[in-house]
Parts: C-alpha cells; sequence; structure tokens
C-alpha cells in the first residue's frame, strides 16, 4: 500500500479532508520509524486510489513523497 510523506502535520490533514471529499480511502499514520520525515504522520492509501489521490493532491499544491510501504 502506498504512503504519502509531508513536510507537516498541516498538509496531512488538508490531503486527508481533500481525499475523503473525493471519496479516496485512506488513513492518517504514523511515519514508520525507518523513514526521515520531516513530519510524524503519513497519510496511506489503497494501491488503486493513488492516482486519483495524486491528481487531487497536485490540483491543490500539495507536494508530498510517495513510497510504497511493502519496499520499507
Amino acid at each position: 500500500m502506498p504512503i504519502l510523506l509531508f513536510t507537516n502535520v498541516h498538509k496531512v490533514m488538508k490531503a486527508d479532508a481533500l481525499c475523503r471529499q473525493h471519496d479516496i480511502a485512506c488513513r492518517v499514520l504514523p511515519v514508520p520509524e525507518h523513514i526521515s520525515s520531516e513530519c510524524g504522520m503519513c497519510l496511506e492509501v489503497e494501491a488503486e486510489n493513488t492516482e486519483k489521490c495524486k491528481v487531487v493532491l497536485k490540483e491543490n499544491n500539495i507536494q508530498f513523497e510517495i513510497h510504497n510501504k511493502e519496499d520499507l
């Protein structure tokens, strides 16, 4: 499952709200310990929703990094 990393909690919460407004299933989680991130929270999305999520976040100028949870 992909996880999206953000630079701060405000952006995580904004991304979560935008995804929910667009019926994209997601959940806010702590960033896995072995990943370096400026923010302690991340957003997990279903693999089939990844592209839709990326489009919504880019349209709203929310920068993020995407990682596959299985690869971490």
